[in-house]
């Protein structure tokens, strides 16, 4: 008996020991990948101030060989900051290098906390799955895709393990307000446009503040080739719409369906950023009440009964 649990007591203290192990490690990875997050996101932004600023200015220069110059300073930046953007899709790659059994579960944890309206992660959960959940959980998300509304946002990993499930399909853009609102760009369909113009502006916020807009699409299947709304015309209801697929491959077909339905094609290359998110098994009130996406009417009225600030 004593050379049993003399054993016991010792297996007891690998595992400890063990367990503590790998605690340390994934927090170190965490810390991390947070500094690099950090620094990513500073570099981007210098790179897009620079990109703006170039922009701007070259139209007071002259010289053709500066002109030259600044451009293949614009394209470098430019490439530059889009290579550091392609990082997230590295990630996700990187991650399955954990196994995909293994992350396929800490996904499905995050889908049914967001199909029980959590509004966050419980503290018993472990690292990966906190840092998981800040990635693609919209509640816990502290960057461009935050919002309060339970969703998780579709990416190339998240949409491959939430293929089959029914969801409430959401999109939004982020820009700049002085973008959105100069008076030197053309509106190319003011039916298209004028909604969430006026949307905008009833947030009274200044030019130089950025100004983020979601808009409701349809209860569909999360699936490859299912259509995602891109354009919404004067009532909030989607007149156009993209296969998944082509949007998370190629994001400039959003940005530019999302220019049209803002009624300035000019901002395609201006949006800041945006994202397609996803209620898990659950719908919406908008969506429960179907005639609401019907009418035109009580679609505008339901849609614009609450200021939207989000």
């Amino acid at each position: 008996d004593r050379v049993r649990i003399r054993r016991i007591k010792r297996f007891e203290s690998i595992r400890k020991a063990v367990s503590e192990r790998i605690r340390n490690v994934i927090g170190g990875i965490v810390r991390r990948d947070n500094e690099a997050v950090k620094l990513r996101k500073a570099v981007s932004f210098r790179l897009k101030e620079v990109e703006d600023k170039i922009a701007r200015s070259i139209v007071y220069v002259r010289s053709t060989e500066r002109r030259k110059a600044l451009m293949e300073i614009y394209a470098l930046a430019k490439s530059v900051r889009c290579e550091l953007e392609r990082t997230e899709t590295q990630k996700e790659i990187s991650l399955l290098q954990l196994g995909v059994d293994f992350v396929r579960g800490i996904i499905t944890k995050i889908v049914n906390y967001a199909k029980a309206g959590f509004s966050g992660i419980p503290k018993t959960e472990d690292s990966i799955t906190h840092e998981l959940a800040q990635r693609y959980y919209t509640v816990l998300n502290a960057d461009n895709h935050h919002f309060t509304m339970n969703a998780v946002r579709l990416t190339d990993l998240t949409a491959k393990f939430l293929e089959g499930m029914n969801a409430d399909f959401f999109v939004s853009y982020q820009i700049d307000m002085g973008k959105m609102t100069s008076p030197w760009t053309r509106v190319a369909n003011t039916l298209l446009q004028l909604a969430e113009f006026l949307s905008e502006l009833m947030r009274r916020k200044g030019r130089r503040e950025r100004v983020r807009n979601k808009s409701k699409g349809h209860y569909g299947t999360v699936k490859y080739d299912e259509p995602i709304h891109t354009i919404i015309d004067l009532n909030r209801i989607p007149v156009d719409e993209q296969p998944l697929n082509t949007l998370l491959g190629n994001s400039y077909v959003f940005m530019r369906d999302k220019a049209i339905s803002l009624g300035r094609p000019e901002l395609a290359n201006r949006i800041i950023s945006w994202g397609i998110y996803v209620i898990p098994e659950r719908k919406s009130k908008l969506s429960k009440r179907e005639i609401l996406t019907k009418d035109a009417t009580l679609s505008y009225e339901y849609r614009f009964r609450y200021p939207r600030y989000y």
